[in-house]
Formats: C-alpha cells, sequence, structure tokens
C-alpha cells in the first residue's frame, strides 16, 4: 500500500511538470506499473539520473523506488547501482555525509561481485567528496587508485576521467603545472577514443586552469573549442557553463557589457533544460554584473532570486555567493546593518559548513578508532575469552573502589582548594593581561615613532637630496656639447627618477600623509592603487560610513594589519582578485579582505607566521575580534571587528 501510496504521489508531481529529457507522463507510468524485475530497476534507475539536473527531489523518488525493488527481487548489482546514483544526488545537495553511506553500501556490494570497474568508480565519486570537503589528499589517493585499476583493466575511457579528476585537484593544490600534465594526458585519452563529450569537458578544464595561470588568451582558446564542440553535440549544460566561465574572464577585464551579453544566454539555456543550480550561479554573476556598472536595482533582483533558488534546492556554495554579492550590494546602497546582517548569516553559513566537515572527518576518524579497537578485542577474546573477561571485571572493580575513595576522603578538600587557586588564578590573569596590553601598546607606539622619524628621513633628507641631484644633472646635462653622451646622461637621470620615486614609495608606506591628514579611506584607497595600479591582481575598496573620523589607534591598527595582508595576498596568494571592504557601524568598525588565490593552513600559520602574529596582537592592542576562512584553492577571507575607542 505505502508502495502505491508513492508511486501515485509521483505520478500525481510529474504530471504537472514539463519533460525536457524524452520522458513524459505516459511513459513514466508504463515504467511504474511494470512488473518488478531487473529491467524495471535499470529505467527507474535511468529515471533518477535523467532527473538529477532537473529535479533532485523527483530523482530521489526515482532512485529510492529503484533501491526497494533491486532489494526485493535481490537484485545485487541493481542495489549498488541504486546507491550509486542516490549517493550522486546528495552530492549535488552537498549532503555529503549521506552520500559516503550509500557510496561504502554500494562498495561491500561491488567487493563481493568483484566488480573491479565498479570499485573504481566508486573510488571516483569518494574522491570527488573529499575534495568538495577539502580533504584533498585523501581524494587524491581515491583517484589515484581509480586509476591504477582503470589501467589494469584497460578502460581508456574511465582512465581520461580519472586523469581529468587528479587534474582539478592538483589544481586546487595549487599545482598548476602537474594540473596541466594530467589534463592534456586525459585530452590525449579523450582524442583518442573519439570521446566528443570528453574532449568538449577537457577543454573547459583547461581553460579554467588557463585562467588560473593568468593566460587569458589561451584560456579563450579552449573555452571557444569547448563551446564549439558542445554545441555540436548539443550539450547545451557544457555550452552554458563554458560561457558563464568566459563572462568572468570579461567581468576581470572590466569589460561588462561582453559578459552581461554571455550570461544572459547562459541563463537562457539554464532555464530551458531546468538547471537550478546553474541558474542559481548564473544569476550571482549577473548580480555582479550589475553591481559594477552601478545598476544597483537590477543587480538586487537577480541577486534575491539566486539566493531563493540556491536556498529551494540546498545548493549551499550558491547561497554563500549569493550572500556575500548581496552583502557588498548593500555597502554601495549605503545599507550598512543590512551589509552587516547578510555578513553575519554568510559567517555562519560558512561556519555550518565547515563545522559539519569537521564533525564528519571527527565522526570518520572515531568509528575507524572503534573498528579497531573492536578487531583487537576480538583477537584478544578468541585468544583467551574467560581470562579477559575476569581481569575486565577486576579493573572495573578497582577504578569504581578507587574512584569511590578518592570522591569520600578528598573530595571537598579538592573543591575548596581548586576554587581558592581559581581565583587567584584569575587575579594573576587579569593582571597578566593588563602588564601584557601595556607592553603591546608601548612596542607599537615605538614601531610608529621609529616609522615616523624614518619617513621623515627619507622624505626630507634623501629624498630632497636625490631631488638637488637631480636638477643639477640637468643643468650640466643641458650645457653638454657632446651628443653621445646625452644617452648616458638620461639613463642616469632615469635611475635618479626611479631612486626618487623608491623613496617616497617607502616613505609613504612608513607613514603615509593621507593617514595623519585624511584619515583612513584616503590611506587605504592610496595603499591600493601605490600596489596595485600596474598589477594583474584587481582590487576593489569598498567602504560606508566614514564621514567622520575614527580614532588615532583604531585607524592606524587597521592600516597596519591592511599592509601585512595586502603584503600576504602579493607574495603568497596567487591570486586575481583582491576586495577591501570597510564599514563604520554605530559602535564598531568591520574590516573584511578577501582573495580568490589557493587559501592557506590557517591553523599552522597563525601558531608560526609572524605577519599573522603580528595582526593579531595590533587587533588584541584594541580590543578587537579577528576571523580567518581559508582552505586550499578556496581563497582566504579575513574578518576584522572592532570597537570605536
Amino acid at each position: 500500500m505505502k508502495v502505491l501510496y508513492a508511486l501515485t504521489f509521483i505520478l500525481i508531481f510529474l504530471s504537472s511538470m514539463s519533460f525536457s529529457f524524452g520522458e513524459n507522463a505516459t511513459t513514466i507510468e508504463r515504467i511504474l506499473s511494470a512488473k518488478p524485475d531487473s529491467n524495471k530497476v535499470k529505467q527507474l534507475s535511468d529515471l533518477c539520473w535523467n532527473y538529477r539536473f532537473k529535479s533532485a527531489d523527483s530523482a530521489l523518488l526515482f532512485g529510492e523506488q529503484a533501491l526497494k525493488l533491486a532489494q526485493q527481487i535481490r537484485f545485487k548489482k541493481g542495489i549498488a547501482q541504486a546507491y550509486n546514483d542516490l549517493a550522486i544526488i546528495y552530492i549535488d545537495k552537498s549532503s555529503f555525509r549521506s552520500a559516503t553511506n550509500y557510496l561504502n553500501e554500494a562498495m561491500k556490494i561491488r567487493e563481493q561481485l568483484n566488480d573491479q570497474s565498479g570499485i573504481a568508480s566508486l573510488h571516483n565519486k569518494l574522491g570527488i567528496i573529499d575534495q568538495k570537503q577539502g580533504r584533498l589528499k585523501d581524494a587524491l589517493q581515491h583517484q589515484i587508485e581509480a586509476l591504477k585499476i582503470y589501467r589494469k583493466l584497460g578502460e581508456d575511457k574511465w582512465i581520461g576521467y580519472s586523469l581529468n579528476n587528479i587534474a582539478i585537484i592538483h589544481q586546487n593544490l595549487g599545482n598548476l603545472n602537474n594540473a596541466l600534465k594530467y589534463h592534456q594526458e586525459a585530452l590525449y585519452y579523450r582524442i583518442k577514443l573519439k570521446d566528443s563529450e570528453g574532449e568538449a569537458t577537457s577543454y573547459g578544464n583547461m581553460a579554467n586552469l588557463y585562467a588560473l595561470m593568468y593566460d587569458t588568451i589561451q584560456a579563450l582558446v579552449y573555452y571557444e573549442k569547448a563551446i564549439k564542440l558542445s554545441r555540436q553535440l548539443h550539450k547545451e549544460e557544457l555550452v552554458a557553463a563554458n560561457l558563464s566561465n568566459i563572462s568572468s574572464l570579461y567581468m576581470a577585464q572590466k569589460k561588462f557589457g561582453k559578459s552581461l551579453d554571455l550570461l544572459k544566454e547562459s541563463l537562457e539555456i539554464r532555464e530551458r533544460t531546468g538547471d537550478s543550480k546553474g541558474i542559481s550561479s548564473t544569476l550571482s554573476r549577473m548580480g555582479m554584473v550589475y553591481t559594477n556598472t552601478g545598476q544597483y536595482r537590477e543587480a538586487l533582483n537577480v541577486l534575491h532570486r539566486s539566493l531563493q533558488i540556491a536556498r529551494k534546492v540546498a545548493v549551499v556554495d550558491e547561497e554563500l555567493s549569493a550572500t556575500l554579492a548581496l552583502a557588498k550590494l548593500k555597502v554601495l546602497t549605503n545599507q550598512p546593518d543590512s551589509s552587516f546582517a547578510l555578513m553575519n548569516h554568510y559567517i555562519s553559513l560558512r561556519d555550518s559548513l565547515y563545522e559539519a566537515r569537521i564533525r564528519q572527518q571527527i565522526l570518520d576518524v572515531q568509528t575507524q578508532y572503534e573498528t579497531d579497537k573492536l578487531e583487537q578485542d576480538l583477537h584478544l577474546v578468541k585468544q583467551d575469552k574467560e581470562f579477559a573477561e575476569i581481569k575486565l571485571k577486576q579493573r572495573k572493580t578497582q577504578i569504581l573502589l578507587l574512584i569511590s575513595m578518592f570522591i569520600s576522603i578528598t573530595g571537598a578538600g579538592i573543591f575548596l582548594f581548586y576554587r581558592h587557586q581559581q581565583r587567584q588564578k584569575s587575579a594573576l590573569n587579569i593582571e597578566r593581561i593588563r602588564e601584557q596590553e601595556t607592553r603591546i601598546n608601548a612596542v607599537f607606539e615605538a614601531q610608529e615613532e621609529e616609522r615616523r622619524r624614518i619617513a621623515k628621513e627619507l622624505h626630507d633628507g634623501i629624498g630632497q637630496t636625490i631631488g638637488a641631484i637631480k636638477m643639477n644633472y640637468q643643468v650640466l646635462s643641458e650645457k653638454m656639447d657632446n651628443p653621445e653622451l646625452i644617452p648616458d646622461f638620461k639613463k642616469v637621470q632615469k635611475m635618479l627618477d626611479n631612486a626618487g620615486a623608491e623613496v617616497r614609495s617607502i616613505s609613504h608606506q612608513m607613514l603615509p600623509k593621507e593617514l595623519e591628514q585624511f584619515g583612513l579611506v584616503p590611506a587605504i584607497e592610496g595603499m591600493l592603487n601605490l600596489h596595485f595600479e600596474n598589477s594583474p591582481i584587481k582590487a576593489n575598496f569598498e567602504y560606508s560610513g566614514f564621514d567622520v573620523r575614527i580614532g588615532t589607534a583604531v585607524e592606524l591598527a587597521l592600516f597596519r594589519v591592511l599592509q601585512e595582508l595586502v603584503s600576504n595576498v602579493i607574495k603568497h596568494s596567487k591570486a586575481s582578485q583582491l576586495t577591501v571592504q570597510l564599514i563604520r557601524l554605530k559602535t564598531h568598525v568591520m574590516m573584511n579582505v578577501s582573495d580568490n588565490g589557493i587559501g592557506f593552513d590557517v591553523e599552522n600559520n597563525q601558531k608560526n607566521g609572524i605577519g599573522l602574529l603580528s595582526i593579531a596582537s595590533r587587533i588584541d592592542a584594541i580590543k578587537g575580534n579577528l576571523r580567518y576562512e581559508s582552505g586550499a584553492g578556496n581563497g582566504t577571507t579575513v574578518i576584522i571587528r572592532t570597537p570605536l575607542l
């Protein structure tokens, strides 16, 4: 009866939808009403796969029906395939725990059947999950295991698939040369097999890689190849994805008109095919283009729509992207409170996603530990069961007795002693913190005083001296009669110009005049222009609420912190974009610094990196809060919140 209700619901649900995959309500009704055999299981699995991008809920219903039927008729291969299909749907929904459980169940059956090709396929998918959760080394191990099996079996098509996945992992790890090597090998196999769809995918992936390597020309060449081949194959989802990716290149070049045209074409395709995740992604990018061109109303509409769709289909990555874009828009439209609320939601969402990943990793470790421990215990029991049981009872009794004696004899004394110690420790800690803060502030004040002295000497002393030398040199060059020496004079004059410019630059970094005279916003603008005016890194600066100046200590601390962060981005991030957000609220200042670089290990670098320790000390000195969000291949975001002193 339950199955009948489920089937009826499916039919009613699907009858209200339009179908683009060749199925209609009659076809689906015929499949659902067919006799329960292995063929019906295969047809249900096909429906599950076909509805993967159109409707995740429908896909899950078909997948669950396929699994139930396969279990009823004890069709092991069908059970494994149903587990596999359901896992893929849950991967799309970012429900990685459920996906992993299904894949592990499928792995058990594939191993029973000695289905090596199926085992390799499951390693691929487990690797994808690890990759999405930031466990890149584990992901690489799974993909290499899959590649070994496929090479052994001689399955060239899937060799290309595994090589492609390995390339993407190396790309996320920042090993771009290795990534290119694996992409090229994957392309070789796909051309060899005349796997046109795989070839188109490789072109698109190589284009993405060249974009990361700042080789725009090569990126555009490969994007065009991918689009041309995808159109020939009528693979609209690939066409839409590559159009969207090209739009990002044009956006980075500030060619917003071209970018928007490509996004509109991508959106039209994705709406026609019912690709909800793709629609959300495209709308989010359109929102960024509209924001950059000052079309704030249009930006607001598309970003709200993107956010709604992302939440509806439970795609966390797209929800994060749309939320961040909306937060930036609110800043530009002078809505700092709304921006702050959105940023809080963004941070909470990122944190929940991160925490979910951590919880899963803890569960994985705990499960492994408990499994190993159980196996060890079973081995001991097999050796001498009775002895193990006696020893265990004795041990428990001894422990309970000792605990009882300890509590009864010393419990009260320990409690009183502990309370006294805590009070003393608390008082000492407060005093130590105060002393530490005083010392830190003294160090910073001494540093700033030394910076002022050096800046003054550079500007007033060395700078003026260079200027005087340059003037005298110009006079001498004008009086010179030998034309052959003119190029040499000009060369030396250029060297003097460069030396003067460098002195001014160093002096500005030591203590920019904008910071002393005009405040934090002009100083940041000057800093970013100085570093990024002729740089491949595109810097964006957004601010709100700075009609009047804030306290000198806060201005100076935030400026020095940003100096350190900018230096790290230039030296280490391999980023193409940097965004600085500065928002003044009623009682606090919020500064967000984000890049799209390779990311870093936050925990390790916070402990060992001098620059990050310096940043933390400065923020502590002004009683602020500091948070880093980063991961390999995911860029870095630094969030600072400090009170107005």
